[in-house]
């Protein structure tokens, strides 16, 4: 091979790594940087265009440096890489990606009695984006490019499984407050489900266990660990089966809607605290400005929002001034083989000091914004979900 003939082969192979880069940089704009595909007014058009300019300059300077480095590299000792290419994101907050899935493989040693979800199916994480800090434009972005819009759940689509960590900034900046209440629905709403999945199987676990005669080891095992998690005593299955079940979306959604301010609060966006749960060991929540001198309690807070809803979903499901929810609940199982989120909403009078008037608010926060369309949603599981 002439010497003229090495040197366009290694221009080729040069030109063909800068292309690789350019592809990686061009599926960068694609997937987190990418213009919203949705009118927005002009302020937040500008602020839009602003993060996107940023968020660009940042993507050229680490393409060109990272083609800068390869291709100072000896020339003799250059390959070019034929398999596909992909980018290790930034992964700012570890802990809460990992405690999306962390109770996906809870029930693995039940073997042929898991009833659900493949190994494929939730297990492998995609990240998309960096974490934290997320801007609400970004996240619409994200959801017009996943097809993801309530108007079709309601005609009965499964819910694209996109799981974010925290609520996106800004969504107090959008104008419009029905467009606020969108994004905010759509950013809960897998979460509650996978939630709600999660007792599902679980309680369909327990009734095959109920049905048997005599138990192994690991059954034994299992049935103590939800004993003690949802606080039965001597125990009662009957009991555990009462407290074992979902929350109707309509419900959860309504009271995060309502005790978060649609996702603007301060204790939601500072503490992912979507339901305005207290806790009285210092240091573990958010301080009220309007709490009283001689008051101890904070607002609890949590590394992800995810973690909110399962705290909220063991409250209602564990504690005493919630026992004639759960037995109202069992009851509707019974007759109609499933709940009624409108209905139920009546008998939560003691998750607030105002009482009846809380359920009277709930319940017109449902209505208004057709929230019971949601309660027989349910999760895709033809894509792999989207942790962001």
């Amino acid at each position: 091979m002439n010497k003229s003939h090495s040197v366009k082969k290694y221009l080729f192979r040069k030109w063909l790594l800068v292309f690789s880069y350019a592809n990686i940089f061009r599926n960068i704009n694609k997937h987190i940087l990418g213009r919203s595909k949705i009118k927005l007014n002009a302020k937040l058009q500008k602020h839009y265009s602003i993060s996107y300019a940023r968020g660009s300059f940042v993507a050229v300077i680490i393409c060109l440096l990272t083609v800068n480095i390869h291709l100072n590299k000896n020339k003799y000792q250059y390959q070019v890489l034929m398999e596909d290419k992909s980018l290790d994101y930034i992964r700012s907050s570890l802990d809460d990606v990992a405690t999306i899935d962390n109770n996906l493989q809870k029930n693995s040693e039940l073997g042929l009695k898991l009833p659900k979800i493949k190994p494929d199916e939730f297990g492998d994480k995609q990240i998309l984006g960096f974490g934290n800090n997320i801007d609400a434009r970004t996240i619409i972005s994200l959801f017009e490019e996943e097809d993801y819009n309530l108007k079709d759940i309601r005609k009965g689509k499964a819910v694209e499984p996109i799981f974010l960590s925290k609520l996106p900034t800004g969504i107090e900046q959008i104008d419009n407050i029905n467009d606020r209440k969108k994004l905010f629905i759509r950013v809960v709403l897998p979460l509650v489900l996978y939630e709600n999945e999660q007792i599902l199987e679980d309680r369909e676990i327990l009734n095959q266990i109920s049905r048997e005669k005599t138990l192994d080891t690991i059954e034994k095992d299992w049935l103590n660990k939800k004993f003690k998690e949802y606080k039965v005593l001597n125990n009662d299955l009957e009991e555990l089966k009462v407290k074992m079940d979902i929350i109707p979306v309509s419900i959860a959604l309504a009271q995060a809607a309502y005790e978060s301010g649609w996702g603007t609060s301060r204790f939601a966006m500072e503490g992912n605290s979507l339901y305005g749960a207290r806790t009285w060991k210092k240091g573990k929540g958010l301080v009220p400005n309007e709490r009283e001198e001689n008051e101890k309690f904070e607002v609890a807070a949590f590394k992800i929002i995810r973690a909110s809803i399962s705290s909220y979903k063991k409250n209602l499901n564990t504690h005493a001034s919630y026992k004639e929810f759960r037995e109202m609940r069992a009851n509707q199982r019974k007759t109609l083989n499933r709940v009624n989120g409108l209905e139920l909403a009546k008998y939560l009078y003691n998750y607030s000091e105002i009482g009846t008037v809380y359920v009277e608010r709930l319940q017109k926060i449902i209505e208004q914004n057709s929230l019971t369309d949601f309660d027989d949603a349910i999760l895709s599981k033809k894509k792999k979900p989207n942790i962001v």
